[in-house]
């Protein structure tokens, strides 16, 4: 008779958040909020892709939509009007193929603490990501388009970096931002103890295969990182694969674990979302989270579509979409405009770089134009934003006695005589 082996005993512990739920915790205009908030986020992912053009990840950036907008707007203890706060929480993308994804919902919390929290926005403007930024994604600094000048845009890169408000690391390369992100809270762990803020990795299983990995999962869960939130976008898409892990009895192409066995197996709590379009879930997986109290790191498992309703899916979707200004373009945007009484403008291949940038414009102000329309959605959403500054300030996070000053080293380090010890010095 075979052996049967079993994993040893865990300080960790698994939800399947459907059999702990309950009935959810959104209210049904809460609900319907980060429903339409939702649907305006993937229509702007897709402008994005098709006026850069045709550039960018879209269909990761979809998938993962709805489990980070409920970290922006519930899970977050964070002052949207001081990014640069030591004690805010943090998402830290590390998935960094979901740029597109970062700067569409950053500009859209944007307009929304425009529109409804206007106390809390940032007077200088490299502390927003703003809908005019947009103007710059893909883009070169030395970019010379009129409205991209003209509005004094961000360059945006195609992967996230600390020029971002509230982003304090540079991914690209996959493994490189989950290592990086758990180094993040290692140090947020350092600098201000027990109630250190807590930093919340956005990834995909593709992004950790990498061994890298693999090691900082073993030093987090060995620490007792639990300021460490890992959230996976599960959608078993890659560039050249549609079954990155193996997924029963069908081995994978890349790796022969899911993601949830290699949190598990690391000693990580996991919280599984069988279903990670489904809002209840999202936000009950993500309050189940934050009220875990074991001292061990957590990560929840959202099992999610790439390219969700943008009409091309899996692997097809990874850094490819609809061609530019297609039938099929319009008509992934069609369910936000329809009944508005807005028609987004057409564009023709060979127009001028300087015409598709006005037609990208129109498109982005038809945009804004529909969510100042939002009243129920900019209520809700801006009443959190709100919510969360007042948590932060509650919770009146310090550092530590004897924490680290980073000021001062560079204080120090700038005030010091320059002497080159003799062993290493030039012979000229």
């Amino acid at each position: 008779m075979a052996s049967k082996m079993e994993f040893g005993p865990r300080r960790a512990s698994y939800q399947v958040i459907t059999e702990t739920m309950g009935k959810g915790p959104l209210g049904p205009a809460e609900l319907a909020a980060f429903e339409r908030y939702d649907l305006i986020y993937r229509s702007l992912c897709a402008v994005l892709f098709n006026y850069v053009p045709t550039s960018g990840h879209p269909g990761g950036s979809i998938s993962s939509g709805r489990f980070v907008a409920g970290l922006a707007f519930s899970a977050l203890d964070y002052d949207f009007a001081d990014p640069e706060r030591d004690d805010n929480d943090l998402i830290s993308y590390a998935a960094g193929h979901k740029a597109m994804g970062l700067y569409a919902m950053w500009a859209l919390r944007n307009e929304v603490a425009r529109l409804a929290a206007p106390g809390l926005l940032p007077t200088d403007l490299r502390r927003q990501l703003r809908m005019e930024d947009l103007l710059g994604f893909r883009r070169n600094p030395a970019t010379t388009l009129p409205l991209f000048t003209q509005h004094k845009a961000k360059a945006l890169d195609g992967h996230p970096t600390p020029t971002m408000p509230f982003l304090r690391l540079a991914t690209g390369a996959s493994g490189v931002g989950v290592a990086s992100s758990v180094g993040l809270a290692f140090g947020a762990r350092d600098a201000f103890g027990a109630d250190a803020p807590r930093v919340h990795l956005v990834e995909g299983e593709g992004g950790m295969t990498p061994g890298r990995v693999v090691e900082a999962m073993a030093a987090a869960s060995a620490s007792g990182l639990d300021n460490c939130f890992l959230h996976v976008d599960w959608n078993q898409a890659s560039i050249d694969s549609n079954r990155v892990c193996r997924e029963g009895a069908a081995p994978g192409d890349y790796v022969q674990w899911d993601p949830r066995e290699l949190a598990w197996l690391h000693d990580w709590n996991l919280i599984e979302v069988a279903d990670g379009f489904d809002l209840q879930q999202v936000h009950a997986a993500q309050a189940a989270a934050l009220a875990m109290a074991n001292g061990q790191p957590t990560a929840v498992v959202y099992r999610t579509v790439k390219g969700w309703q943008y009409g091309i899916e899996g692997r097809g979707s990874h850094g490819a979409g609809h061609k530019f200004c297609s039938d099929e373009f319009y008509a992934t945007i069609a369910p936000l405009f329809a009944g508005s009484g807005l028609t987004p403008p057409r564009c023709a291949a060979n127009d001028s770089a300087e015409a598709k940038e006005a037609c990208y414009w129109e498109t982005l102000l038809a945009i804004r134009t529909l969510i100042g329309r939002e009243d129920g959605m900019l209520k809700t959403l801006g009443a959190r934003l709100a919510a969360a500054q007042q948590r932060l300030n509650t919770r009146g996070r310090k550092l530590r006695a004897g924490a680290g000053d980073i000021a001062a080293l560079h204080a120090a380090a700038k005030s010091a005589p320059i002497e080159i010890p003799a062993e290493i010095a030039p012979k000229i």
